[in-house]
């Protein structure tokens, strides 16, 4: 039987480790990527459903590298989730502090990175002869509505152009495409630490921020279950940006 393969860019962070961990549940063959050199979550490497690389997803030699040795051990993937995303520190002040190189940064990391690894790992979504198959590009509440990061922002929305540019063209190919588009995202220690008093907690819908399982289930359903949305904007905020 073949492997249904999920390949997750960003396969280390808070929200990302959401969403490997929702995949191994339902018996999915994980590879995440993330530039750190390990994974640190232990667990992890005890399923031999989930194999872990590390590469910059901003160095086009490291990613083609990376196709290299996936295409080798595992000929094709199904789906490609980027979860690649982060603001830069001189940009959480606005337009007048964020410098030039961190403008060159944030744009190469949020927006350019997604496109580099779509190109580059899109033949081995061709070689897949399962009939889903997909895309799923991380945008931000901050790519609609006005949360400064001036950079990042512009990066972000950046993604739903990519994505209307490409969506018919895959389409082609049977490969869906869709954004997401998280809200604030707290885990339980940042929620005590941080966000009780958090000024975007007045703005929410809900009475509650969004965590890092309510985006592996939304993620999850876009690739597994809603077999029919494709170029769609999915917002999951708790109603942040109502």
């Amino acid at each position: 039987m073949n492997k249904d393969i999920i390949l997750i860019f960003g396969g280390d962070g808070k929200i990302a480790k959401s969403i490997v961990q929702k995949y191994l549940d339902n018996n999915c063959t994980v590879i995440a990527v993330d530039k750190k050199p390990k994974c640190d979550t232990p667990s992890f490497y005890e399923n031999s459903n989930y194999t872990y690389y590390s590469a910059d997803v901003t160095n086009i030699d490291q990613l083609s590298h990376l196709f290299n040795e996936i295409n080798q051990k595992f000929k094709y993937i199904n789906h490609i989730i980027s979860a690649v995303g982060a603001p830069y520190s001189s940009e959480l002040n606005g337009i007048f502090d964020i410098t030039y190189e961190d403008i060159d940064n944030s744009i190469k990391l949020n927006l350019s990175s997604h496109l580099y690894v779509t190109k580059m790992f899109l033949p081995l979504l061709e070689k897949s002869d399962y009939t889903n198959k997909s895309i799923v590009l991380f945008s931000s509440v901050n790519a609609v509505k006005s949360f400064d990061l001036p950079a990042y922002s512009a990066a972000k929305s950046g993604l739903f152009g990519f994505m209307n540019s490409i969506v018919r063209e895959l389409g082609k190919d049977n490969i869906r495409v869709n954004t997401i588009t998280p809200g604030t995202v707290a885990t339980q220690q940042e929620l005590d630490e941080r966000y009780c008093n958090y000024k975007y907690k007045d703005m929410m819908a809900l009475d509650h921020f969004t965590s890092p399982a309510d985006i592996a289930d939304a993620v999850f359903s876009i690739t597994h279950i809603a077999r029919a949305i494709t170029g769609q904007k999915i917002v999951v905020d708790s109603g942040q940006i109502s």
